[in-house]
This record gives structure tokens, sequence and C-alpha cells, in this order.
């Protein structure tokens, strides 16, 4: 064999392996699977409902330093134990305030444990002397959920989705905010605008509450043997001065969100709920039912007027039947998504561009939101009563893929508060008319976007194609 020829066998080798590799990571999520049977036959749209008030209460959570604060607030309150679940985790300064909280609260003998996403847990926490400062506190343990296993490809797509805070056995909150930058506090330019609900519990003694719900399904998550522990072998004196930092932002805090250290009035803060009800995709790292797609499915087709905000749309063929034939049944189906030159998803965005014909021929009416910031938004109105908020996002990843949460509520005042915030968005958006041309509300406002950014879009538009159920 000559020399060119061994390269040339080295090549390709080398290109065979790499594309075996890829099979691997991709083959097992290629089939999507169908919800059983014996799931759809527990299911029913009735138990979401109640005629007469529960035990929970609620607010709307809807601004960044608001988020930020309710953490502080939760966290200082907090006299037992603090559950943190989060898809990204940074140790920027948002999330430093969140680890401070936790420092102090552990100090004072608070249990606290933390989960986060495998890819997060790789990216951001893997050697990082502020979470190994955390990891080193005798009441603080904490677990990424399916650490990255190059060994295991099969295994890389499966992400935790969950963002949610829980305190004691007494309130909650949940929603699709990270622990970053560019959901808590006001620390950075480019914030993504999101929301999360607030509950409290009223009935320590009451029973199948939604508290109750998601404490035992952190529980089965928190079991998992793909939720592995997060160690530090070595107090470093580099870790020892995260220490000192983080104990001297805790002090910074209270003089930055004195309100976090306030005496609050729960019950005055938030309002009433019929009905509060956990929705949940299958935890296992693996290729999923689409458990939370069909119940949210199955609640719009209970509706005669529905609006979804999702930040951007990656359908597959099966997600697009159900749209049809949801659109077919009602008086009005509304989705509020990201405009593709305000995103800050830009596959959501380029796949937006290529599929638009075929979201718009389902019968949707879209709006293209171009705010202040980009949404982040996951929510779903069914007529007057019905609000669904939670993590899930409009696409194949979150239906067959992560594990995913939204809460069902049932709430008149709740869900007339968020129609208002969907009429001022309105303002801010265009839609199709029957005409093919848009009519744009009286606050869009069109921006043209860079050359570097419609080079990115033109190539993504054609790069993504064979891979948007991954996206």
């Amino acid at each position: 064999m000559t020399h060119k020829s061994r390269k040339k066998w080295i090549f390709l080798s080398l290109l065979m392996v790499f594309l075996f590799y890829l099979c691997l990571v991709a083959i097992p999520y290629i089939p999507h699977k169908k919800v059983s049977e014996e799931y759809k036959e527990q299911f029913d749209t009735a138990d979401y409902y109640s005629e007469k008030p529960g035990t929970e209460r609620i607010s709307y959570v809807d601004d960044n330093t608001e988020a930020l604060i309710y953490r502080l607030k939760m966290i200082e309150e907090a006299k037992e134990e603090i559950i943190l679940s989060t898809f990204d985790f940074n140790a920027d300064t948002g999330g430093k305030d969140v680890m401070a909280a936790l420092l102090h609260a552990a100090d004072r003998g608070v249990r606290v444990r933390v989960i986060v996403d495998g890819i997060s847990g790789f990216l951001d926490m893997r050697g990082n002397p502020y979470f190994q400062a955390l990891a080193l506190h005798e009441n603080i343990t904490l677990k990424i959920y399916n650490p990255v296993n190059l060994l295991k490809p099969w295994k890389l797509q499966a992400r935790l989705h969950d963002k949610y805070v829980i305190v004691d056995n007494s309130m909650y909150l949940l929603g699709g905010r990270n622990t970053t930058d560019l959901f808590l506090g006001d620390y950075s330019e480019h914030q993504n605008m999101d929301r999360e609900l607030f509950v409290y519990e009223t009935d320590p003694e009451a029973e199948n509450t939604s508290l109750s719900q998601l404490l035992s399904y952190f529980e089965e998550v928190w079991a998992l043997p793909d939720s592995r522990e997060y160690t530090c072998k070595k107090n470093t004196e580099k870790i020892q001065n995260c220490f000192a930092e983080l104990e001297a932002r805790y002090q910074e805090l209270k003089a930055l969100y004195p309100q976090a250290w306030t005496n609050w009035d729960w019950q005055a803060r938030t309002m009433a709920t019929n009905k509060i009800t956990l929705l949940t995709n299958p935890i296992e790292a693996e290729n999923k039912a689409p458990h939370i797609w069909y119940s949210l499915h199955q609640l719009i087709l209970t509706g005669d007027s529905v609006t979804l905000y999702t930040p951007y749309i990656i359908c597959g063929k099966e997600m697009y039947a159900d749209l049809a034939s949801a659109a077919e049944a009602l008086t009005s189906f509304e989705i509020n998504t990201n405009d593709v030159s305000g995103g800050a998803n830009p596959f959501g965005c380029t796949d937006y561009l290529n599929q638009k014909k075929k979201i718009w021929s389902t019968g949707v009416t879209v709006y293209e939101y171009l705010g202040p910031y980009s949404s982040h938004k996951k929510i779903l109105l069914i007529d007057d009563r019905m609000s669904i908020v939670g993590s899930y996002n409009l696409d194949m990843r979150s239906t067959y893929q992560d594990t995913e949460l939204m809460l069902a509520v049932d709430a008149p005042e709740l869900n007339a508060l968020i129609r208002q915030e969907v009429a001022e968005d309105k303002t801010y958006s265009r839609t199709m008319t029957e005409s093919g041309e848009y009519a744009c509300g009286e606050n869009y406002e069109a921006v043209d976007m860079s050359l570097g950014k419609r080079i990115m879009y033109r190539l993504l538009r054609v790069l993504t194609v064979p891979v948007r159920r991954f996206l």
C-alpha cells in the first residue's frame, strides 16, 4: 500500500467511525414513540377542573428581577429543605446570587438538593470552583441528570429541561426560567423574558396537591441511576475564596434587594385557584412517549378559544396533524412565537422560515412577536378558566426527548391576567392575513437583520434540515 493510499484509507476509516458514532447518537430517537393506550385511558380532561376553590394559591411572576427576589425570599424562608432543579446553572451574577442564598441557608442547617442537566453540568459546572464550594458543604448535595458520557452516545439527546424551586412543604416556583443572567435579575443587556407560577399551599394536611405531585416527581428523578452526584475531591485555596465571595455576596444581596428580607403576606400576594395539576413527560434518559403534548392536545380540544405561547415551533408530522385537528375544532387557535429577526434561538428561527407555510396551513393563526426582548414564554390558555405554564416548547425535543413540566391551573383570575398580557403582546406582533400580506400591531417595528445574521440564517436553513428533530 502506497503512502497516498494509506492516508486515504485512514481518512475513510475515521469518516466511517464518525458517521457510525452519529448514528448511535441519532437512531434511537428517530422513531417517535406513541402514547400508550393505558395512558390514554387514565387521562380525563375533567380531572383538571374543579367547581370549588382548592387549598393552593398562586401568583404570576412576569419579571426577571421579581423572579430573583422570589427565589431569595423563598430560600430565606426555608426551615427544613430547599430543592432546585434547573436546565442551565451558570456561575454568573444571577447564578451566584442563588448560590449565595443557598449557601447561607445550608449554614443555618437547611438541607439543600440541586439537580442540573448533564450538558449544563459538563459545560458550566465541571471543575468550576463555585459549584465545588457548594458540593463541599455538608448540607448541600448536587446531582447531574444524565452526565455526558461519550461512550454512550445514544444517551446524549436526553435532557433535563425542568425548572423549579421547592421550599419545605409549603411553596414552590415553576416555569421556564434557567438559573442564569438571561433570566434572573437585571444583569445583562440581552435578556429572555419568561413566566413562572409561584404556588403557596395554605393547608399542610391537604392531599394530592400539585405540591405533593411535584415533590414525588422530584424524588423519582433524584433516585434515577442516571442522576449522578457532583462531588469535589479537594478543598483548594481557590474554592475557599469562592466560599468567601459567596458569603460576602449574601450580605450585598440584603442591601440590593431589601424586599426579600421583609415580611411577606403570602395570602395577599396570591390569588385563589380551583385546582392545580402537574403535567409531566417520562423521566428516563431515553426516547420518550409524548405525554405532555398528548395531554395539552386533549385539553385544547375541550376549548373554544385557545392561545399558545412558544419561543419557537419545530413540529413533526404527528404534531402538525394535531395542530390541524385542533384548529378545525376550535373557533380560535392562536400561537404567539418570536419574529425571526428578534428570536434568541437561531435553529428555531431558521426552521420557522423553512416550515412557515406548513405551520400556517394547519389553520392556526400565528403572531410573530418583536418586543424589547426575546420571548421565552411557554403558556397555553384555554377559554377563560384554564392556564397552563411551564417549560414545554412546541418542538420535537420537548415532545419526545426531554423531561418537561407544565402546571395546569383552573383559575379564571389568572387566565384573565394573562389574557391582558396577550392583548399587549399583539401590539408588538405581526400576523398573516387571508390576502397573504402581513398585518402589524401598532407597536410592531420591523428590524433589519445584519448581513452576518442573514448569511447565518441562509446556511442554517440548509444545514439543519436533516437534524431538525434534534434541535
